[in-house]
């Protein structure tokens, strides 16, 4: 009798040690899971090779770039200037995406815009960046993710994206938004 309530108690043990192990266990996508910055509108954030400051973001209808090129639809645009923090081989804005719930957009190549804009170290350059989005995702929430590959080039670095938390609903609709020329920062 002494023998079966022990052999219980050290089954309801392990099995309360094994809950307690798979909840402490971190997710399988843990080890590539990206440890982002956090950014404010108007606040400049730094991450392992890029500096940037979003400037502003709305929503328009139609966008126009200085050559004429327009699209209509609905546009989340975003004014940002950037440069690199430590070189700036191979370092272009090429992370510009916009997550919405489980979907993701990424920044349009159409028109003149700061997408794959080459940056400078030190020395902001400025610019727009557009995402088309559909209409259904204007009233949810959104983040805004900024980055530059790494000494490799080709992927950006985990600790090398910045995040801005978006609140479509709470942006200004403009009828037209001309997007700022590509260029050095003020």
């Amino acid at each position: 009798m002494k023998k079966t309530v022990l052999i219980w108690l050290l089954t309801a043990a392990l099995l309360a040690a094994a809950w307690g192990v798979s909840k402490l266990t971190l997710p399988d996508d843990a080890g590539t899971a990206p440890f982002p910055q956090v950014a404010t509108v108007g606040e400049p954030a730094a991450v392992r090779n890029l500096t940037a400051t979003v400037t502003d973001v709305r929503l328009a209808e139609r966008i126009t770039d200085t050559k004429g090129w327009s699209a209509d639809g609905t546009w989340l645009v975003v004014d940002v200037e950037a440069a690199t923090r430590v070189t700036q081989d191979l370092s272009t804005l090429r992370l510009a995406e916009l997550a919405v719930g489980d979907r993701t957009f990424s920044a349009t190549e159409r028109g003149a815009t700061f997408f794959q804009q080459a940056l400078v170290t030190g020395v902001p350059r400025a610019g727009t960046l557009a995402f088309e989005l559909p209409d259904d995702v204007t009233d949810e929430r959104a983040t805004l993710r900024l980055g530059v590959p790494g000494a490799g080039g080709s992927e950006v670095l985990l600790d090398g994206v910045i995040e801005l938390p978006i609140d479509l609903t709470e942006l200004p609709v403009d009828a037209e938004v001309l997007l700022d020329e590509n260029g050095w920062a003020r």
